[in-house]
């Protein structure tokens, strides 16, 4: 039951509190630190923690709070366009470019494939996306897909085969090896034989500009548009936007999937949080301190931080993980002015039951309802080892309130007042339950009242009551105004 069914006079809810770390976000710019750009277009994250940042003003590396220009050690990367990274699983990193195309470096040196770069007019590389074979795929602006596994490179072009458009945006893999392809002029997927193409006229595809594609852990596929978020999951194609959901920019820009499963979604208004069913999360310029609108792309390293980077505002770091979820009654209403906790921090439910709470990566802690008004006491949940967004984090909570008096007794009367009846919870097997209205008239008595069974309360007069339970511990009471 709602508890504001049940005035106590006793019960005071505290004022509504969000508490947020200070150190949660991190902006990096050229002002207050050695960033050689504010723009960031790639970002990539290498097992030893070091954090690749391609800027519109070429290469650097933060490793802890270190940074290093790229371009004191190789002149290609200096003033350049760095428009995409990735790490293979030699730790080496692959770089692409604007004039130079792909330039590999294994932390000592720098192979530039320019042979190849002028052979296969790979200029622009717009993507790179290595394979479980690790075999490299770069997707080129204008220039097709070229596909290298050390020895060998192969082109595909809209001239000799299926894809729709030689403007390549993206390329993710599947679990079995299929190659999905965002460009600007539908979807592809290539399967190593053939070549199947969506766009707006063959399917439910919302655009036929593609910038970001994520795979989640059931093969489902995330796509990015102009026009909004689209799942399909090989049958079905679901849209979301700013006009059914939560989603704060229709452009999407760049798509990542946290260790918790939860979607992270770079958009051209800030940064939205999905679990893939009903829940979200958006951080903009208005509820945050998120410094920029839009965000071009992201990476989630193996810490859990999220790493954006923005248009002209610099690289932005969100040092935490989110727990979010509901609280309802047991007959699923949402209970707002619920305090939750973890750690130190608190946040109230809102009106329709919804928490969301900043937890600091590396948190030791559990989170918890840290109301005393709600009884029983419901379980706890374990977030120490988060890394990511965790959403239904839900509690079911009772309206049931507990007796107050000298006895040692423990006494809970749960109200069932739209059913008309009441229960009361003791350690006792019996007590003597009675009930005196305003006036202090005793106007129902229960000598043997058996630990809990029902009390019928339909038929009694509407009005304040105080309720006594008397078991062979002592006496105790509690008000509650039956409207």
């Amino acid at each position: 039951m709602s508890k504001k069914i049940i005035a106590i006079a006793a019960l005071l809810m505290s004022v509504a509190c969000f508490a947020q770390p200070q150190s949660s976000w991190t902006v990096f710019d050229i002002k207050n630190s050695d960033i050689i750009g504010n723009t960031i277009l790639a970002l990539a994250a290498d097992a030893k923690q070091n954090k690749w940042v391609g800027t519109s003003q070429g290469l650097c590396k933060l490793s802890s709070k270190t940074w290093t220009d790229y371009a004191m050690f190789n002149d290609k990367l200096k003033g350049q366009f760095v428009n995409c990274l990735t790490v293979d699983k030699r730790n080496t990193l692959w770089i692409g470019t604007d004039d130079y195309g792909v330039i590999e470096f294994d932390g000592r040196q720098f192979t530039e494939h320019s042979q190849e770069t002028r052979r296969l007019n790979m200029k622009f590389i717009r993507c790179i996306t290595i394979d479980k074979n690790d075999v490299k795929w770069f997707g080129v602006t204008l220039g097709g897909i070229v596909r290298y596994d050390g020895n060998d490179w192969t082109k595909y072009t809209s001239a000799d085969c299926g894809l729709t458009s030689d403007f390549i945006l993206c390329i993710s893999i599947d679990r079995r090896g299929r190659k999905w392809i965002g460009t600007n002029d539908g979807l592809c997927l290539y399967d190593d034989n053939r070549w199947i193409s969506y766009t707006t006229k063959n399917s439910k595809l919302p655009d036929n500009i593609v910038p970001a594609i994520a795979i989640d852990k059931d093969d489902v596929k995330w796509l990015g548009t102009l026009s909004g978020l689209c799942r399909y999951d090989g049958n079905t194609w679901t849209t979301y936007n700013k006009d059914n959901s939560p989603l704060p920019g229709n452009q999407i820009n760049a798509l990542a999937f946290d260790q918790a499963g939860a979607l992270w979604i770079a958009t051209d208004n800030g940064i939205a949080v999905f679990d893939g069913e009903r829940n979200w999360k958006t951080y903009t310029t208005a509820n945050s301190p998120f410094p920029a609108k839009n965000v071009q792309t992201l990476v989630i390293d193996n810490q859990g931080n999220k790493w954006f980077g923005t248009d002209f505002q610099g690289l932005v770091r969100l040092s935490s993980n989110g727990v979010s979820g509901r609280v309802t009654d047991e007959q699923g209403n949402p209970q707002s002015g619920i305090k939750v906790a973890c750690g130190n921090m608190e946040a109230e439910t809102d009106d329709n039951g919804i928490y969301y709470l900043e937890v600091p990566t590396g948190t030791s802690a559990s989170v918890r309802i840290a109301d005393s008004d709600v009884s029983p006491t419901p379980a706890q949940h374990d977030v120490s080892q988060l890394r990511g967004f965790a959403f239904n984090q839900d509690f079911t909570v009772g309206s049931a309130m507990t007796a107050q008096g000298k006895s040692s007794e423990k006494v809970v009367v749960n109200p069932f007042l739209e059913q008309g009846y009441i229960t009361i919870t003791m350690e006792s097997p019996t007590a003597e339950v009675e009930f005196v209205n305003a006036a202090g008239t005793s106007i129902r008595k229960i000598p043997q009242y058996q630990n809990g069974n029902r009390i019928t309360i339909s038929k009694m007069p509407k009005g304040m009551y105080t309720v006594y339970i008397r078991t062979a511990k002592g006496e105790k009471s509690i008000k509650f105004n039956l409207r």
